[in-house]
């Protein structure tokens, strides 16, 4: 059996999704979003079917800025008593036109699960914006994560705990507005053009590396370098490497 080019490291995702308020009796009077259609790239605005609806994606409003060491840390505890399977990570996201902090959940079975982790949260000091009821509207999310990866080709990274989501790497530093219109360029050129993609950083040994996340179910590595060529291609022809 080949053994794994296994790379544990840290690092962001950035990304826009339209979101909306989780209904109240299900947020703990606290102020949780959701996204409304998580990988809009990939399933082109339309919630995948599911035998059983779970929430995918959910964050936690923070009422101030999060310490991520403190969030870390509560974090394994409330595992320890909750029982419940579930993935915290800080972050930021737009909510009235602010970047505020946020916990990003993923990983619950069921929305009934929310109050209960909401409250273990506030029960270890962390405090939350109260509910309002916020119609759907497109903003801008930054996650702190942790990659499990492995070097799969070179400047290709698969992410070995969701094998659905690999990452290319970029020779640049790009802001969304910019990102945004290449990709949507690139798709436009593509017969193959069923992805998502974010951009986001993992942290290397000296060095900060760029990337640009891809979602999709079925890629192949010949789809992902392909891929790669055109990001590449359209940073040439911008002349930003």
């Amino acid at each position: 059996m080949k053994e794994l080019n296994k790379i544990e490291t840290y690092g962001t995702i950035s990304k826009k999704e339209l979101f909306a308020t989780i209904e109240e009796p299900l947020c703990g009077n606290a102020l949780v979003i959701e996204s409304k259609f998580p990988f809009p790239g990939y399933y082109h605005t339309v919630i995948p079917e599911k035998e059983e609806l779970k929430p995918i994606s959910i964050f936690i409003v923070a009422a101030s800025r999060l310490n991520e060491e403190k969030l870390m840390r509560t974090s394994h505890e409330v595992k320890k008593v909750f029982h419940k399977r579930f993935d915290a990570a800080s972050g930021y996201i737009t909510v009235f036109n602010e970047r505020r902090s946020c916990i990003r959940v993923k990983f619950l079975d069921n929305y009934h699960d929310i109050p209960g982790l909401v409250k273990m949260f506030q029960q270890a000091g962390i405090r939350f914006l109260k509910y309002h009821s916020i119609k759907p509207y497109q903003g801008l999310i930054k996650i702190n994560r942790y990659f499990i990866i492995e070097d799969v080709s070179p400047g290709i990274y698969k992410n070995i705990e969701e094998p659905e989501i690999n990452y290319i790497g970029i020779p640049v530093k790009l802001e969304w507005d910019a990102f945004e219109k290449i990709t949507l360029e690139i798709k436009r050129n593509m017969e193959d053009n069923k992805f998502d993609a974010a951009i986001g950083t993992i942290v290397r040994k000296n060095s900060i590396l760029d990337i640009v996340r891809i979602y999709d179910q079925k890629v192949t590595l010949e789809k992902l370098n392909n891929i790669k060529a055109k990001y590449f291609d359209a940073l040439m022809k911008l002349e930003l490497i």
